[in-house]
């Protein structure tokens, strides 16, 4: 966070969210890592991490590394990678894996899947048509 923003009274700001704990069934449960699923600052704290821990790396280094295109498509704290091949997609998978324990991530079980999808796109003039 310190990277991202650095001023001071933000990062106490942020520090003090996090120590705050959640109120659950009336009493406050302390917080020991991590936010607090559903909480205000999670969002905001999960997509600037994110940034780093995949944005950047998969448009400066895993894109560089495949011969064909990829999509990275994110909503709020959700994403979706995008391949022309399906060995691209398992490989890059196993690698992703990888990517995100090194910052003490793990993806979802019951959310990661493996979807094969058909769509051609062609450019008439300046419009984009299926």
């Amino acid at each position: 966070m310190e990277h991202r923003a650095g001023d001071p009274r933000i990062l106490s700001l942020i520090k003090r969210w996090l120590k705050a704990g959640v109120l659950e069934d009336g009493e406050i449960q302390a917080s020991e890592t991590g936010t607090p699923q559903g909480g205000s600052i999670s969002v905001l704290l999960s997509n600037i991490y994110r940034h780093y821990v995949l944005d950047l790396w998969f448009e400066r280094v895993l894109k560089q590394r495949l011969k064909v295109e990829a999509y990275l498509v994110r909503y709020i704290d959700d994403f979706v990678l995008c391949f022309q091949y399906r060995e691209d997609a398992l490989r890059v998978q196993e690698v992703l894996r990888k990517r995100l324990a090194k910052f003490g991530l793990t993806l979802e079980p019951n959310k990661t899947k493996l979807a094969e999808f058909a769509c051609v796109i062609y450019r008439y003039g300046n419009r984009w048509k299926t």
